[in-house]
């Protein structure tokens, strides 16, 4: 048997390979949104759609009996890569995949706890979501947390690649949890300025971070209305589909 550490930052369960068989186990501090992610048919529609990586329940015992709700057993993506060995093209389909579960999520009353590029692999050239666990019940007025890491994963490297030089995104390689806004708001041409796409979810948020940096003062969230949420959604999916490179 062997753990898998790369998956044990995340409280809600983790993988584990036993005899050669891949499994996650769903810890208890999960089981409502889990049950919630069955109940409301979300699950069901994403792997119809292909979105997401389709598993079976099993009787495996857990690997950590005193934490566990559930064990189980996911269908395993033949080959593993990482966003910084992904082409232009590939980067953008993640981008898109991961802003289209998220606008599914919403409309069956859940929400995207993250958004890694690290969520997403390609099986048969496709890109497919493989974190089961990344999705949590929408409470009305809240806002997306994982809306910053969006940026940093996907939109960032994205327009550095597009509109600066492709080879930007081996900054990846440098930044695991995505390239800091600030940097990538100072590496852009001064044109992109004049997308308000970019200007609003890469130069003014790269601000706005800066000032409560800099200030020591935590920012207060919002509540944003759902409609608010599929709004920003959009926004982010406009932005990535006008990004290009020949």
């Amino acid at each position: 048997m062997t753990k898998l550490a790369s998956s044990f930052r995340d409280p809600s369960g983790f993988l584990f390979e036993r005899e050669g068989v891949l499994f996650r186990q769903v810890n208890g501090k999960y089981r409502r949104h889990y049950e919630k992610l069955t109940a409301s048919g979300l699950y069901a529609a994403l792997v119809e759609k292909g979105y997401l990586i389709p598993h079976e329940e099993t009787s495996a015992p857990p690997e950590d009996p005193e934490t566990a709700f559930a064990v189980i057993r996911p269908e395993r993506v033949r080959f593993i890569s990482y966003p910084y060995e992904w082409c232009f093209s590939q980067l953008k389909d993640a981008a898109l995949l991961t802003l289209a579960i998220q606008k599914e999520a919403l409309e069956h009353g859940m929400i995207l706890k993250d958004a890694s590029s690290y969520n997403v692999q390609f099986d048969g050239g496709r890109p497919v979501f493989i974190d089961t666990l990344s999705f949590e019940t929408y409470e009305e007025g809240e806002p997306w947390v994982a809306y910053g890491q969006f940026c940093r994963h996907f939109l960032a490297p994205l327009a550095l690649m597009s509109k600066r030089d492709v080879r930007l995104n081996q900054l990846l390689k440098v930044y695991i949890d995505g390239i800091p806004l600030d940097l990538a708001s100072a590496l852009l041409p001064r044109s992109t300025k004049f997308s308000f796409s970019l200007l609003t979810h890469i130069h003014i948020h790269a601000g706005t971070q800066a000032r409560y940096s800099d200030s020591g003062i935590k920012g207060t969230a919002r509540k944003v209305t759902k409609a608010g949420l599929i709004g920003i959604v959009e926004s982010l999916e406009a932005a990535v589909r006008k990004l290009s490179w020949n």
